[in-house]
């Protein structure tokens, strides 16, 4: 398991579910998208342990040639 990155925390209003932190690639604001990518939550924060694998695949998925695998 790799080092653990907090890409954001619980919201502390029902208007705000998310604050995502600096660490969150650019573009990045849907939390299904980071789950889908991996991200997972532990209390509350949404954390990734492969943060380079983390990146690399959203950069796939925001090039439009990401296709999930609804099986």
């Amino acid at each position: 398991m790799g080092e653990r990155v907090v890409l954001g925390r619980k919201g502390t209003s029902s208007m705000v579910k998310i604050r995502w932190t600096e660490k969150a690639p650019d573009g990045l604001n849907d939390i299904g998208d980071a789950e889908e990518m991996g991200a997972t939550w532990e209390g509350d924060e949404l954390v990734t342990h492969d943060f380079e694998g983390f990146v690399e695949q959203y950069g796939y998925y925001e090039s439009n040639d990401y296709m999930s695998d609804n099986d």
